[in-house]
């Protein structure tokens, strides 16, 4: 049993801290939180972190027979630069919006939906592939992770443990700030329109390093 408590400890400390750093994912909760409301925001967590759990179980499956870091990102990237390109876009013209509306209804016109729009980032955010293909290859190799079904499940609950608590941080901070999101929706707006466009640019540039650099050499 306690091999299994460790390797859950293990599994929601790595995702925990993973989700700390501002990304497209936190940015956007916290953006529905403070525009919208908590519950709102805790579905688009719950996409988040069922998308990242499965993506998870695929790699630790097929890490060894299929080219994951590869073959998967070359169709990743270009579609997760154009989603982050209309985050982008959008989150710029609800700036031109009534502030006595309600924001939310400007912030992502063509998705609705947040549990749908949970889906679509975590789906295409390169990242969760390499991460966790890194991290599954590091605690095999300590023997912490091995081919059980119940070490993995103890470390796949550990994951997906630590990544709603993560978000849930971003999602209470946004929350913090719901009353007063009026006052600060214009300074909010232009930091969220410019985070993904710098995200967009620097999936740009890792895209153009892994995929095409050899191409054009």
């Amino acid at each position: 049993m306690k091999r299994y408590f460790v390797i859950f400890i293990f599994g929601l400390l790595i995702s925990f801290l993973g989700t700390l750093p501002v990304g497209t994912l936190t940015i956007t909760a916290f953006q529905i939180a403070a525009s919208k409301s908590v519950g709102d925001a805790f579905i688009f967590a719950l996409a988040v972190v069922l998308v990242e759990l499965v993506l998870v179980r695929i790699t630790l499956i097929g890490a060894k027979r299929i080219n994951l870091n590869g073959k998967i990102s070359f169709y990743l990237f270009p579609l997760a630069i154009a989603l982050l390109l209309y985050l982008a876009f959008s989150s710029y013209i609800s700036l031109d919006a009534d502030p006595s509306l309600n924001a939310s209804v400007n912030i992502f016109p063509a998705i609705q939906s947040t549990f749908l729009l949970g889906l679509l980032l975590s789906i295409l955010n390169p990242m969760h592939i390499p991460f966790w293909m890194g991290w599954n290859r590091v605690l095999i190799n300590k023997n912490r992770l091995d081919d059980t079904f119940t070490n993995r499940a103890f470390y796949i609950i550990g994951i997906g443990l630590g990544s709603m608590m993560g978000l849930l941080i971003y999602i209470y901070a946004g929350n913090y700030i719901y009353n007063s999101y009026q006052e600060y929706r214009y300074i909010i707006t232009v930091m969220l329109t410019l985070l993904y466009l710098a995200f967009a640019v620097y999936l740009i540039y890792l895209f153009y390093k892994k995929h095409l650099k050899l191409k054009f050499q």
